[in-house]
């Protein structure tokens, strides 16, 4: 009753021939797969096609799928042994009424348990995904530890995108976002406690309160979405710009960098009351949040580390005179016009001895400030353990961290950071359009 691609089922279906020839070309740019579309386990040649994406060499061949196939542990072999590796069975409930209910078809929850049961015995990595609904939100955290029980190694809960069915049925099965906020927190927390990976997909920061690392944007690895010979080359890029919205409050939100916003369909019906913006500094790096340690920013940094009306980089390194270190060092200096010109005032800091320090810096032919952290005082006031750089604004707080610090383009990651915190909010309107036809593929639909 929500499944986004109602209204494209009983289109025809594309050739082995051509689907092989897709996986061909996308091989040069991707390193995974997944196969998806209704539901890809009934094909003749689904077997064939999962063994030609091994052959190809790809690494995460995953199927995205109803289970019902895989209720039968012989398919489940087979599709392991022609190369499949990963698995993401959608199941919308924690008993067959609900699950049954809401996918239309009777004794569909039995097979999908039975085919999670099936894939976690044979060893395979199985990832599940719901799609919230008025019928089943309340009933997330008993989803939730049955999912645990069953011995998945993650699972997501996924807000409706109200196109096909789910725009057909909007008024019976998309929820108000806010009123289900509780239980997909409540899923989620029972997710971390048991140690099971969990995100929910749709459902921005403004909502995930407590739980903003599992925003599932942020775990989405780059991709491109292939179909028909036509091709969204970043699906990312495409859903920001075309797929999901943003609304003028959320200017002052301090996630705006990094938020994708809901999908669009959904204000367009419920309006934008329920999105109010969160106050604090910018975040301008999804890692930050991933990592913890964006409740830095804004942090008073010690008197002995502020630059008075400048931005300061306080590039924190493991030790002076180590290759990579010094690598770093010389980096630094060698882009020192640069960084001045961005307005960055750098200083580096070790936990040496000042001598040392003193002797490393003249064998790198470097004139920067250096500050010994002997103690290690001061990464701990920054949150800066091992190699990290944080960015200080002019009023001596933390504007943001570098926490993967590349040490033979350094410079070029401090400036490109300072040019985000100092960039203005996204624009609202919808872009252009990037999807692009980029194959002609024998056998596939004009």
């Amino acid at each position: 009753m929500f499944c986004v691609i109602g209204d494209h089922l009983f289109t025809g279906d594309r050739t082995t021939e051509a689907c092989i020839a897709e996986l061909r070309e996308s091989r040069a740019t991707c390193d995974d797969v997944v196969f998806t579309g209704a539901e890809v386990s009934i094909r003749p040649d689904f077997f064939t096609l999962v063994h030609a994406a091994r052959q190809l060499g790809y690494q995460r061949i995953q199927v995205q799928t109803n289970g019902r196939m895989f209720a039968y542990r012989e398919f489940c072999e087979r599709a392991v042994a022609a190369g499949a590796n990963e698995f993401s069975p959608s199941i919308h409930g924690h008993q067959a009424k609900l699950h049954d209910g809401l996918t239309r078809a009777e004794g569909s929850f039995a097979q999908i348990v039975s085919a999670i049961e099936h894939l976690v015995a044979l060893g395979q990595r199985v990832v599940t995904n719901t799609v919230i609904t008025k019928q089943n939100a309340r009933h997330l955290p008993a989803l939730a530890r049955m999912l645990i029980d069953l011995g998945v190694a993650q699972y997501q809960l996924a807000f409706p995108h109200p196109t096909g069915h789910a725009a057909t049925y909007f008024a019976g099965v998309v929820p108000r976002m806010s009123e289900i906020a509780e239980y997909v927190h409540a899923a989620l927390a029972l997710g971390r406690a048991a140690g099971v990976m969990c995100m929910a997909e749709a459902i921005p920061f403004c909502h995930m309160h407590g739980y903003e690392d599992a925003v599932a944007e942020l775990h989405i690895p780059p991709t491109e979405i292939v179909y028909d010979g036509y091709v969204v080359p970043d699906y990312a890029a495409d859903r920001i710009a075309r797929g999901k919205v943003r609304f003028a409050g959320c200017a002052t939100c301090r996630f705006e960098p990094i938020c994708e916003g809901p999908w669009k369909e959904y204000p367009a019906r419920m309006g934008d009351a329920e999105f109010i913006a969160v106050p604090g500094p910018r975040i301008v790096d999804p890692a930050l949040v991933l990592d913890g340690r964006w409740r830095a920013l804004g942090r008073v940094v010690p008197p002995t580390v502020r630059a008075g009306a400048s931005w300061r980089a306080l590039c924190f390194v493991p030790e002076a005179g180590s290759p990579a270190c010094s690598r770093q060092l010389r980096g630094l200096v060698r882009d020192r016009t640069r960084l001045r010109e961005a307005g960055i005032d750098v200083v580096v800091i070790s936990p040496d001895r000042p001598e040392v320090q003193l002797a490393w810096a003249a064998g790198c032919g470097s004139s920067l400030a250096l500050i010994s952290d002997v103690d290690h005082s001061l990464a701990v006031a920054c949150d800066a353990p091992g190699r990290t750089s944080v960015i200080v604004d002019p009023n001596g707080r933390i504007a943001h961290l570098v926490l993967d610090v590349d040490v033979d383009a350094h410079a070029a990651q401090l400036v490109a950071a300072i040019v985000r915190l100092r960039a203005p909010p996204r624009p609202l309107g919808v872009a252009e359009d990037l999807v692009v036809l980029r194959r002609n593929v024998a056998g596939a639909a004009p």
